[in-house]
């Protein structure tokens, strides 16, 4: 297949996967629902069924967590296998995008938390030893990260860098600089504020510019990138439904 037929398919596809997504009234409709029980069965009937396929109400936070996780990574590999070879190392390395907070958790010296024991892709870097776990990220496609956070900068700073290094073309550079600057901006307030109507409100905005960089963008690479930012942001809004209804399962429980 040709590079121009590839790309025609590849903006088929993500076109097609963008138009399923869940919209706002079907956010505001899951958030809506009374428990977990009633949370999944909402989000199976949507476009999040892939999601949540296995999850119970027995179901515990770090086993959601871990299969989110995976879910996400095959997701980036398929949109990858629908480009240009030259442009697939930059598109999977948008894997590492949602391991950003765990890893920034590992770098600081702090205790795994269990389910990262079980990730394939933080397993390495679970050791006790300080020294080994950043030497194990040194070693890994983690080192650009670990550059960063070595120099005070954010783990942001060192993925979008690295993401820059890894695109095959400067002919683009303008509406990928322009997602660069937009992610930038957006997770630097999440990660700042604990107030979470702002965070919220933050997370609403960056999908409201992504979905409008994505249609900006769709015939070329870099609607992809729009395309695997906007998966990343539901993922986060959907763990954090999936959050909040376990919470409210066990505490109506306690009060029983």
């Amino acid at each position: 297949m040709s590079q121009m037929a590839k790309f025609a398919y590849s903006q088929a596809r993500l076109h097609a996967r963008h138009g399923d997504r869940l919209d706002a009234a079907g956010w505001r409709r899951l958030s809506g629902v009374g428990d977990l029980l009633q949370l999944l069965q909402a989000a199976r009937a949507s476009a999040l069924r892939p999601w949540v396929l296995p999850f119970s109400e027995e179901t515990d936070m770090h086993t959601m967590e871990l299969w989110l996780r995976r879910q996400f990574r095959e997701y980036v590999d398929t949109v990858a296998g629908w480009q240009p070879a030259s442009w697939r190392d930059a598109t999977r390395w948008t894997r590492r995008l949602l391991d950003l907070p765990a890893l920034r958790h590992l770098l600081s010296g702090e205790l795994a938390w269990p389910w990262m024991r079980e990730d394939e892709a933080l397993e390495l870097f679970v050791t006790e030893d300080g020294q080994a776990r950043v030497q194990a990220m040194r070693d890994s496609d983690c080192a650009p990260l670990v550059q960063a956070f070595e120099a005070d900068l954010s783990l942001l700073e060192g993925w979008l860098g690295q993401w820059r290094k890894l695109w095959p073309t400067r002919t683009l550079s303008a509406p990928l600089e322009s997602l660069r600057v937009l992610l930038r901006r957006h997770l630097e307030v999440l990660t700042a504020t604990t107030d979470v109507r702002e965070a919220e409100r933050e997370r609403e905005q960056l999908k409201h510019q992504l979905v409008a960089g994505f249609r900006r963008h769709v015939h070329d690479p870099a609607g992809a990138y729009f395309h695997l930012a906007l998966v990343a942001a539901d993922i986060a809004a959907l763990r954090g439904e999936l959050v909040r209804h376990r919470l409210f399962d066990v505490t109506r429980q306690d009060v029983k």
